[in-house]
């Protein structure tokens, strides 16, 4: 049996099987375009009073937990044809896409909360692939913090601005 990869968010928990799991995250490779960071940046001071950021990057996060098992190399081909705009864009696979941030907050929809993206995403795979795939796709929001700030804004951003609490749930995550 494949070990479990267990993601804690607030109030709610991912179980998804490691042999099968490939993260694809993908945002905009210059952050002039990168029009969600800019702007929530700007509201977290404008809005929430928060002093200290120097910028928010923003990316979506694809966690495709698909079968039958996926290699490595087959993710890498669905992230750079199905998922990524090559033109505009930058993508990593199971890893940060930036890593040296301050704060890391992810925000997906709890379990029992429809997920269109996944389901489009999904449906785009299987047209890539000539073929139905089972399993789960989960996607999420990523706003990677730079700044001076500590976990209570962080706790702030993400409860008062980045997650609807009713249908969303985040984690947050110190880094540097």
């Amino acid at each position: 049996m494949p070990k479990a990869h267990v993601f804690l968010f607030k109030d709610f928990q991912f179980n998804l099987f490691v042999s099968h799991v490939h993260c694809i995250e993908v945002a905009f490779s210059d952050e002039k375009l990168d029009s969600v960071g800019l702007s929530t940046a700007a509201s977290v001071h404008e809005d929430l009073g928060i002093q200290g950021i120097t910028k928010i990057r923003y990316s979506e996060a694809y966690c495709l937990d698909l079968s039958p098992a996926m290699t490595e190399k087959q993710a890498k081909a669905i992230a750079e044809k199905v998922i990524l705009d090559p033109i505009s864009q930058k993508y990593s696979l199971n890893k940060n896409l930036f890593p040296d941030f301050d704060f890391l907050i992810e925000v997906k929809f709890h379990p029992d909360v429809t997920d269109n993206l996944a389901i489009v995403t999904q449906e785009a795979i299987e047209d890539f692939l000539g073929k139905k795939v089972e399993g789960k796709i989960v996607t999420s929001r990523k706003y990677y913090i730079y700044g001076s700030i500590g976990k209570q804004e962080a706790e702030k951003i993400a409860g008062g601005l980045l997650a609807n609490g009713i249908i969303e749930t985040y984690k947050i995550e110190a880094g540097k």
